[in-house]
Parts: C-alpha cells; sequence; structure tokens
C-alpha cells in the first residue's frame, strides 16, 4: 500500500514538472514532415493567458520568435507550420510555445528536439531559398 502510495506521488510530480505552470500544457510536440516542422499543443488552462509565441532555436539556448498564436479556448488542438526550415550544423533544431500570461509573465513548454526528415534536395533547396532573402 505505501509502495503504491510513493509510486503515484512520483508519477504525479513527474508530471507536473512536464505540464507547465498551472497545468497549461496538457501536451506538445515538433514533427518535421519533409521541409518543414509542424508544432502541435493542446492546453489544459488558459484562464489568464493573452497568447501564445512559437519560437526556434539552432542551439536551445537563443531563441527567435517565430509567430504570436491567439488563444481559442482551453483544450483547442493548435497548431504551428514553420515552413521555413533549414537544418544546419548538426540538423537539430529547437521549439518551444511560450503562453504569455495577462501580467506579462511567461509559462514555457519544455524544448522539443527536432531531427530533420528531409532528403539533400530540399535542403538544397532551403539553402537557395536562404540566400535570396
Amino acid at each position: 500500500m505505501i509502495k503504491n502510495s510513493i509510486k503515484i506521488i512520483i508519477f504525479l510530480f513527474i508530471s507536473s514538472l512536464f505540464a507547465g505552470e498551472n497545468g497549461t500544457f496538457n501536451e506538445y510536440s515538433a514533427t518535421p514532415e519533409a521541409n518543414r516542422v509542424v508544432i502541435t499543443w493542446l492546453t489544459k488552462n488558459e484562464d489568464q493567458l493573452k497568447h501564445f509565441v512559437v519560437q526556434r532555436s539552432n542551439d536551445n539556448k537563443t531563441f527567435i520568435n517565430l509567430d504570436r498564436v491567439a488563444l481559442k479556448g482551453a483544450g483547442y488542438r493548435y497548431e504551428y507550420i514553420d515552413e521555413d526550415v533549414l537544418f544546419e550544423g548538426s540538423g537539430r533544431l529547437f521549439y518551444k510555445i511560450v503562453a504569455i500570461k495577462k501580467d506579462g509573465t511567461r509559462i514555457e513548454s519544455p524544448s522539443m528536439i527536432v531531427l530533420p526528415n528531409t532528403t539533400g534536395i530540399f535542403r538544397t533547396w532551403g539553402a537557395i531559398k536562404a540566400m535570396f532573402r
């Protein structure tokens, strides 16, 4: 009985670490598809939120804002497609979803690591597109 209670407490503690502050994020994922990445998330609680920001990084340290996403309501499955992907160097990208609260504070999802699912053709085309920006 005590062992089961301890297991439940440990499970709840670990779940709370991955759920974000106040259980904001139920699920989140970043999936490579050819030359783009599809970021999805599901929220549990949006009571004090203003909007979301999708971020990307090449090194999991310095993130850039990709886009602001308006609230749709708790339980909504959000989706953002990063069409402008160029896997460079190590080929890894990192994504975060940041919930911006009404008071300006931030709730960040853990970083999501994306490994390329691209062919050399997509990498070459992405490099050509990037040169003309």
